[in-house]
């Protein structure tokens, strides 16, 4: 956003691209990613909702100068409350690796209820379960119901983690925090944006 340059535009002309040359269900496009990657899809979900089903950012928030999205999105965001880099609680991050660079976080809870007062969802939300590691690594997912359009919006909470994607190991520590095996991303994302469609015209 500081160089002003058209990320998500690019984006579009991607999956427009990809679609001329293999088959595309449009109705099924769906967002997700790590960090910047977590940002990215945010950012999708709220300047791209007529071309994005659903999305499942982890460990990044959501950073916009506008937040406006068109039409009720399905979310499901996962983060540590242990993150050492995209803090749960927002502030400033610490200084990236051989720069002077840093990034100012939004608060995480913040962000879902920006998402749960978009969608009209109700305003508190149900414990679906929660899961504990051997290593006392816990996850707790958080859902809100009662959204527009059949909507959903979710939130896993772990500890113990660091600034990993959940079941795969980055081998990071010292940069990254701990990695866990308290919950598989692929999996739980997966479950949640396969049941959403986007509604063509």
């Amino acid at each position: 956003m500081l160089e002003r340059v058209d990320d998500v535009g690019f984006t579009l002309a991607v999956l427009d691209d990809v679609a001329r040359r293999i088959a595309v269900d449009r109705e099924r496009v769906y967002a997700t990613g790590l960090s910047n990657g977590a940002m990215m899809a945010h950012r999708l979900a709220a300047e791209a909702s007529e071309r994005i089903a659903a999305i499942a950012p982890v460990a990044g928030g959501m950073v916009l100068q506008r937040f406006a999205p068109a039409r009720p999105m399905p979310v499901l965001h996962i983060h540590s409350l242990d993150d050492p880099r995209a803090l749960y609680h927002g502030g400033l991050g610490p200084v990236f690796p051989g720069t002077r660079f840093r990034v100012l976080h939004p608060d995480v809870d913040e962000m879902i209820k920006r998402w749960v007062e978009r969608d009209g969802c109700g305003p508190s939300p149900r414990v679906v379960e929660t899961l504990k590691a051997a290593n006392g690594h816990t996850a707790t997912h958080l859902a809100w119901g009662s959204c527009a359009d059949g909507v959903e919006v979710g939130l896993w909470r772990l500890t113990g983690a660091g600034h990993v994607w959940p079941g795969s190991p980055a081998g990071l520590p010292r940069l990254l925090g701990a990695d866990t095996e308290v919950l598989d991303a692929n999996q739980v994302i997966w479950r949640f944006v396969s049941r959403f469609r986007r509604l063509t015209q």
